[in-house]
């Protein structure tokens, strides 16, 4: 766990039964993991982090090697091509 993630933490409370608090427990002993780190692992890779998904990698690629590009002439066709309306 980076310095940045530990710098602020707060408590999560779930309810759980004593059996299922007992299974997770369990769960979490045999990978050598407190429950929080055990639930985390889990919920953290459906976080968004600081690094761009797949898709925004690619348009970015695209940018850099000027494929895939499409020119609009005016911010009007621009709104018409992403299928915006910027009156909404």
């Amino acid at each position: 766990m980076s310095a940045q993630s530990r710098a602020h933490r707060v408590k999560v409370t779930i309810d759980v039964s004593e059996d299922e608090r007992t299974y997770i427990k369990i769960l979490a002993t045999k990978r050598k993991m407190t429950i929080s780190e055990f639930i985390m692992s889990y919920v953290r890779p459906n976080i968004p982090h600081n690094e761009p998904n797949a898709e925004t990698q690619k348009a970015m690629r695209d940018v850099d090697e000027r494929k895939n590009l499409t020119r609009c002439n005016s911010i009007e066709e621009f709104w018409q091509v992403v299928g915006i309306d910027p009156n909404a």
